[in-house]
């Protein structure tokens, strides 16, 4: 059984503590959090059954302590991230994993030496339609890829430490590391709107990869809650739409062929081809718990996570120039 312990217990530590408690392979220690308020909610949740704390500092030398969760705001994260992995404990830590990929290159050399394990909570890779979709990918169903087409739009809540950009689209820049096995685009752009506070609350992110393209639509202005992914192959294409309660996905056996060139006046080489349409039944699983016990899983056999430091890192690193992209927009406006 792996000994954990939070530090955080707002809005997404609340559910966080809530799975690690349902876990049968991790044990929830104690919640650490600044606010006195936190706690008592927390307590009034939990009682007796673990403990609760302000300073999560008195964890870090406890022997009986495997683990640490770190559910805080990105910014401050770091500093406590380096603090956890010079004790000696395993991480896992909120996305994205730090601010910008050189904190989180940081990180991963500390946790190497130490012989650590790092976890990202890139909750969508855990996802049961995400590993569904990556397996019709991996077959072959699906063809050569051509396009993602992402939207992740709510009305709020407006973070101040991160735009939108790095609060919604880490989650789809990390399904698109997994599911096409970690490529790095090549070609970048990214435009937003700042409407409330410092931070881009809108923002359109553009990815080129070598054989297929990527849009990102990220919005905390949007009066529909929408959480959809086309993604199109050469063979198949899918329609991901997690706000729907039943049949979330949709296989459509559509494409373009190419047909003989004609003399004929305004005939075309290519037409569509358009075949069957497929709903399959996916059984629920909770994402959020898979990723807690894969976590729990990579520490006992001290494997490497799926949402490691490696892929963390390549995320980042799109989030970096993708943000100077947006600084520069922000300075010609100026």
């Amino acid at each position: 059984m792996l000994n954990i312990v939070q530090i955080g217990y707002g809005y997404w530590g609340n559910n966080v503590a809530k799975n690690i408690v349902a876990s049968k392979n991790v044990n929830l220690v104690a919640i650490c959090d600044n606010s006195l308020d936190r706690l008592e909610k927390a307590k009034s949740v939990y009682f007796d059954l673990i403990e609760y704390s302000q300073d999560y500092k008195r964890y870090l030398n406890d022997p009986t302590v495997d683990a640490f969760a770190l559910v805080i705001q990105t910014d401050p994260s770091f500093e406590v991230a380096k603090e956890i992995l010079n004790a000696g404990k395993h991480l896992f830590i909120e996305k994205p994993m730090a601010i910008n990929s050189k904190r989180a290159q940081a990180l991963k050399e500390l946790a190497e030496r130490n012989n650590l394990i790092i976890h990202c909570d890139h909750i969508m890779i855990f996802h049961p339609i995400i590993r569904y979709i990556k397996n019709l990918y991996d077959k072959g169903d699906l063809g050569d890829l051509i396009y993602f087409d992402i939207s992740r739009m709510n009305l709020g809540p407006i973070r101040m430490d991160v735009n939108s950009m790095l609060d919604l689209a880490v989650h789809d820049l990390a399904v698109i590391d997994y599911i096409s096995k970690g490529k790095e685009p090549y070609h970048i752009e990214a435009i937003g709107e700042k409407r409330y506070g410092s931070q881009e609350t809108l923002t359109y992110l553009t990815l080129k990869y070598d054989g297929f393209i990527s849009h990102i639509k990220s919005s905390w202005i949007s009066p529909l809650k929408e959480r959809r992914m086309i993604i199109a192959g050469t063979k198949k294409m899918v329609v991901f739409d997690d706000m729907k309660t039943v049949d979330k996905l949709t296989i459509y056996d559509h494409g373009i062929i190419q047909i003989e060139p004609s003399e004929e006046y305004g005939a075309y080489e290519f037409k569509t081809r358009t075949g069957d349409i497929f709903i399959p039944n996916i059984q629920f699983e909770d994402a959020l718990k898979n990723s807690i016990e894969h976590f729990a899983n990579c520490i006992r056999e001290m494997q490497p996570s799926l949402a490691g430091p490696d892929q963390a890192i390549r995320v980042i690193k799109i989030l970096d120039k993708a943000i100077s992209k947006l600084n520069q927009t922000s300075e010609v406006a100026l």
